[in-house]
């Protein structure tokens, strides 16, 4: 079965974020919306699906916006 890679970004800072304090602490960390994306790359061979090869996969989606 093949696997899809994929990252969230934007993450870090929102409110589900624990940067500055616990996480879901302060509603409007960064205002009302925060733009947060889910992307996804193209699916990989269960034979190349191995846990480095997807976090590596999964870091490279998920670039300097976390």
């Amino acid at each position: 079965m093949p696997v899809v890679p994929v990252a969230l970004r934007g993450l870090w800072g929102s409110f589900f974020s624990r940067k500055d304090g616990p996480a879901m602490s302060r509603p409007f960390r960064r205002g009302a919306f925060s733009r947060i994306e889910l992307v996804a790359a193209a699916p990989v061979g269960p034979e190349a699906a191995t846990p480095e090869a997807l976090q590596q996969q999964v870091a490279a989606l998920r670039g300097e916006r976390r």
